[in-house]
């Protein structure tokens, strides 16, 4: 998985700032996109019909701190161009478009070239609008 050019690690100064999904990535069976210690784990299915995973819950966490925010966007429609910053510098920038995803553990800044839709996912509880950003 880790050749598949479908999949791109953004990185700088050893550090893990984002991942871009593209919509060829069409790897079998569950595969987690995501390092073990990320507050979000991202695994993408493709599994034949008949495929059952038995029902399930989750055990929660005890206690959870300090973990780095995180975002996911998936791209419904539409061409959004990211900015991934490693700090206050710009260390890339990549576009996304239809079927395309990204997770986002780093700052970052989007501009929207086309009319789109996407989904985001994000940690809550939600804090408020002055709580949840800072600007520079």
């Amino acid at each position: 998985m880790e050749t598949d050019k479908s999949i791109e690690k953004i990185e700088a100064d050893g550090r893990l700032l984002a991942i871009v999904i593209r919509s060829t990535f069409n790897g079998p069976g569950l595969n987690f996109i995501t390092p073990n210690e990320f507050p979000f784990q991202l695994g993408l299915h493709n599994r034949p019909a008949g495929t059952h995973i038995p029902p399930h819950k989750h055990k929660p966490f005890k206690e959870l701190r300090n973990l780095p925010v995180q975002e996911f966007f998936f791209i419904e429609n539409g061409r959004i161009e990211f900015s991934i910053y490693k700090d206050h510098e710009i260390a890339k920038r990549v576009t996304l478009t239809k079927g395309d995803m990204i997770l986002l553990n780093c700052p970052h800044e989007m501009k929207f070239l086309e009319d789109s839709k996407t989904a985001e996912l994000k940690q809550g509880p939600y804090r408020g609008k002055d709580a949840e950003k800072e600007y520079f």
